[in-house]
């Protein structure tokens, strides 16, 4: 489903990412994670080409963008490409980014009539279901300003699922939240995993990485450190550095 060949990013003259190779198969649920600045936001904002990066190949459902100093990059290409790519890879970032000025039913069906072509009663009765899928059909007249942290949050992934993708990235979905309003979100985003759906999560929580991935990744320094299945990863690590990180949560 996506596949990334030998992926250079740098930021100026400061280095990210330096050959990094990494693939996702269908129906695979991908877990990032390591310290704050190792580059897992970085790598999934290549992915839905909100960052360019400078050489290397990523593939998503086989549609290939390349880094700008690659022979094969083309400026029209790349625009096209990026378009497609976005209505077939849901994102849901740190922050919500709801439209502050719309209800929530609003923001949901925004997109799917805009840019899908859906008719609005479809984009509705599509939005509904969403709300329940994340608990919120009650909160569809509200406005964003009315909802807690965590409700923003489940209605930004309500949001995303209404583009009908076909994979989903989260970019440390739960990192603005309180305390208190964390575990609503992960219990979402468990039930959507759960689907079957195609999705990379960058996160800091570590119980909810072990225990909804099919294969963990981390990342230091823009670099894969080590890799490979959760009992693996958490419970017995081959890295040093992978065991320091980890050291709290092995038993």
């Amino acid at each position: 489903m996506i596949e990334i060949s030998n992926l250079f990013k740098q930021y100026g003259e400061q280095p990210l990412f330096n050959g990094l190779n990494l693939e996702v198969e269908k129906g695979n649920i991908v877990v990032l994670i390591g310290p704050s600045g190792s580059g897992k936001s970085t790598l999934l904002r290549c992915i839905n080409g909100l960052e360019c990066f400078q050489k290397g190949c990523i593939s998503v459902d086989g549609q290939k963008r390349y880094g700008v100093n690659e022979q094969s990059y083309n400026k029209t290409d790349e625009d096209s490409m990026v378009k497609d790519i976005r209505r077939k890879v849901g994102m849901v970032f740190q922050q919500f980014n709801l439209f502050p000025h719309m209800t929530v039913l609003n923001n949901i069906t925004e997109s799917p009539v805009r840019v899908l072509g859906i008719g609005r009663a479809e984009a509705e009765a599509t939005a509904i279901s969403l709300l329940q899928k994340v608990h919120l059909e009650e909160k569809a007249q509200n406005y964003p300003a009315q909802l807690s942290g965590g409700e923003q949050q489940r209605v930004a992934i309500a949001r995303a699922l209404a583009m009908k993708p076909e994979a989903m990235l989260f970019d440390e979905p739960t990192s603005s939240l309180d305390p208190e309003m964390i575990e609503e979100v992960l219990l979402v985003i468990k039930d959507l995993v759960s689907e079957g759906m195609t999705t990379i999560i960058a996160t800091h929580e570590m119980g909810f990485a072990r225990d909804v991935s099919t294969h963990v990744i981390f990342l230091e320094k823009g670099n894969i450190v080590e890799r490979g299945s959760p009992k693996k990863m958490f419970s017995n690590p081959k890295n040093k550095r992978t065991k320091i990180f980890l050291s709290r949560f092995m038993k």
